[in-house]
This record gives C-alpha cells, structure tokens and sequence, in this order.
C-alpha cells in the first residue's frame, strides 16, 4: 500500500517508507524459512523448496538495500551520482539492482556492472558473504539432517 501512495503522492519520504517496511518484511520471512529449516527433522520437498527460497530473498534483500541506499543518497544527502556503474546512459532501475544482487549473490561476477561508491561497496560486501554463508551453512545443515536420518535406518 506505501508503495501506491509514494506513486500517487509522489512522496519520496513515502517511497522509503515503502521499500523499508518490504524490507522489514522479507527479513521476517527469511528468518521463519531458516528457522522451519534448522528446525526440520528430516529432508524432504518442503524444505528444499524453503531454502531455495531464502537463497532468492536474500537477492532480493540485496536490490532492495541498494534501491533504498539510492534514494537515500538522492532525496537525503542530494548526491547525484548513482549507485553503480553499468553499460546504461539513465539512472539504475530497481531490476538493474535485482540483476547485480544475483550476480553478486551467486558469485558469477560478470563484471558489467560495479560499486560506484562506499556505500554501494558496503551492501555488495554484505550480500557476497551473506550468500555464501547462507549456501555453506545450509548445505551442511541439511546433508547433515540427511545424513542422521540414514543413520536411524
């Protein structure tokens, strides 16, 4: 809903507000995935599905951090200069900042697009180890769970 009055207002205090709150709220979800999953006694369809699933928030979260970072610095702080660099001539949409969350999030770096200040260095530094302790930590987390399970059997 605060993201149609931001569109309707044209509020840019609105807009934060929105992306925040969503922010907020994907977080609160990715904590209840992770915790049905370390809470889980056995591996099986519902949980891989979870997990694949936090994996994709946590790109979100990333696009969403870099979205919020842009307009902080724009509407707050009156810098002009965008968040990152990249191959197009207009300012960086929210799907250019989806696509290097998941870029930077499953470590392909393709290297079009890069951190054009410290504060987008930060949140990119933030995602990179964020994905890949999710990844380390949820593979073990599960093979273990599998692991156990064939056991008892």
């Amino acid at each position: 809903m605060l993201l149609w009055v931001s569109f309707f207002m044209d509020s840019r205090i609105w807009l934060m507000l929105a992306f925040f709150n969503l922010f907020v709220y994907q977080i609160f979800i990715l904590f209840f995935m992770v915790r049905h999953i370390s809470l889980s006694r056995q591996v099986d369809g519902t949980i891989i599905l979870n997990a694949i699933n936090g994996y994709l928030i946590i790109g979100f979260l990333g696009a969403l951090l870099l979205t919020m970072a842009e307009i902080f610095e724009l509407f707050v702080l009156g810098i002009d200069d965008p968040l990152i660099n990249f191959a197009g001539e207009a300012l960086p949409q929210f799907h250019d900042y989806l696509y290097f969350s998941f870029v930077t999030v499953t470590t392909l770096g393709y290297g079009d697009i890069t951190p054009a200040n410290a504060i987008a260095k930060s949140i990119v530094f933030l995602l990179a180890i964020s994905g890949q302790l999710y990844l380390t930590i949820l593979v073990a987390m599960l093979v273990g769970k599998y692991l156990s399970r064939v056991q008892e059997k």
